[in-house]
């Protein structure tokens, strides 16, 4: 008796672990992954953050007169735009929230880049994206501190290189076009 009641506690403990095992194998990804208002607040910030560069760099694909601006400011508006389409449904599977591209100063910084034309708008487009380059930088290495989703550790990776490399060629081509 004793035999078979060990037995069946046995079988019941082992049965147990196998569904949970499987219910762990078989549950999505974010159902396991740290919910974090830090990760939060940063993907809907960078939403509307990347939506001002999109904004900014059709600008510069309008008005730039150097094809190498030109040619940056298209993959801006590549990069920026699948990652904006990447951090819209992390938000809304992680977190049931949806964002628009809203951002505060657009407005003002915009109507500076659209009052100006030729060198004037370079400089003021080449100055502008370095500091809203910088920012983006600063928030992606701020959020790291925090529990994160592996993909949103992995896109503040991307964003910190990508945008330090163009920040770089920012500098370099306002040296070599307007330092005289």
């Amino acid at each position: 008796m004793l035999h078979e009641r060990q037995t069946r506690t046995f079988t019941l403990l082992v049965t147990t672990l196998a569904l949970l095992g499987a219910i762990a194998i078989t549950a999505p990804a974010s159902a396991m992954a740290p919910r974090s208002k830090a990760e939060r607040a940063f993907l809907v910030d960078m939403v509307g953050h990347h939506a001002m560069a999109v904004d900014m760099a059709e600008l510069a694909k309008e008005k730039a007169t150097h094809q190498e601006l030109k040619d940056m400011a298209d993959d801006i508006i590549r990069t920026q735009t699948a990652e904006i389409h990447r951090m819209r449904t992390w938000l809304k599977n992680w977190y049931g929230r949806t964002v628009g591209d809203e951002h505060m100063g657009h407005h003002e910084d915009m109507q500076m880049l659209e009052d100006a034309s030729g060198p004037e708008f370079e400089v003021r487009f080449l100055a502008m994206m370095s500091v809203h380059h910088t920012q983006a930088i600063e928030r992606a290495r701020a959020v790291r501190r925090y529990p994160l989703h592996t993909k949103t550790r992995e896109l503040t990776r991307a964003i910190i290189r990508a945008q330090r490399r163009e920040i770089g060629q920012m500098q370099e081509w306002l040296v070599a076009w307007y330092a005289n």
